[in-house]
């Protein structure tokens, strides 16, 4: 599960317009692999389809608005490294590393249109602890993901950053 948060302000070429973002929930599943490195750390490679849900709500000096989805599906590759604590019962954990985010095209019948954006790269971090169980390991994890570039190819907005927070539950067997 996913959340955006989109960050942004109007370009000075729309002068009596409003822009508003609209934040949601999302989802995201993946694959992961997990490389032990020493006993307290690790690289963890990971690749993510994320479906987004946020918008960019640009109201004109007439009131008419124009909505637009952005990036509502990405594929996303990260490299997260992982510093462990020794503990015996619940094993937290700290993770950051890069996250390239490529996002993807739909055509759809829906009246939004999708603001074209483009590949970015981000910063991730977050805490997580590891539960043993008799047959599988399980990780929950919350992490923020911090967009280090403009994503707008349109100039509706003025330098627009996608950044989201994510609750991830890891499976290992």
């Amino acid at each position: 599960m996913n959340c955006s948060n989109l960050l942004g302000e109007p370009l000075e070429i729309y002068p009596n317009s409003n822009v508003s973002f609209s934040n949601d929930l999302g989802f995201r599943l993946g694959v992961l692999a997990d490389y032990t490195v020493s006993k307290n750390f690790s690289i963890s490679p990971k690749a993510e389809l994320s479906l987004n849900n946020s918008t960019i709500n640009l109201t004109q000096a007439d009131g008419s608005v124009s909505e637009f989805d952005v990036m509502p599906i990405s594929l996303e590759f990260m490299t997260h490294f992982i510093v462990k604590k020794n503990n015996k019962k619940l094993k937290p954990y700290l993770t950051l590393g890069p996250n390239f985010k490529i996002p993807i095209s739909i055509e759809n019948d829906v009246p939004k249109t999708t603001l074209p954006t483009k590949s970015f790269l981000a910063f991730d971090f977050g805490i997580g602890m590891n539960k043993s169980y008799t047959y599988f390991n399980l990780s929950p994890e919350i992490i923020y993901s911090f967009g280090l570039m403009n994503i707008d190819q349109n100039a509706v907005v003025n330098s627009l950053n996608f950044h989201n927070i994510s609750l991830v539950f890891k499976f290992m067997g």
